[in-house]
């Protein structure tokens, strides 16, 4: 709270602009609770999600990385 209110941290009040969009945040939490609470629609919600990750997923990102920058191959392991 200190550093929120410019008592303690950076200097000044909310230097990291915590509060800035918290009212949107309670509004986005409204949605998530009322979503939770349709368990099917949260199950279809969670396995699209999941399946619609494949592009950030940090497997992919450590093969990317070994491929491209460190330029080394996989091991097989037995």
């Amino acid at each position: 709270m200190g550093s929120l209110e410019g008592n303690e941290g950076y200097g000044r009040a909310d230097y990291f602009l915590v509060g800035k969009d918290f009212p949107d945040y309670i509004e986005c939490q409204d949605k998530v609770d009322e979503a939770y609470r349709d368990q099917k629609k949260w199950t279809k919600m969670s396995i699209l999600n999941t399946a619609g990750s494949f592009k950030f997923s940090s497997d992919r990102t450590i093969h990317q990385y070994a491929r491209d920058i460190w330029r080394i191959e996989p091991v097989e392991l037995p």
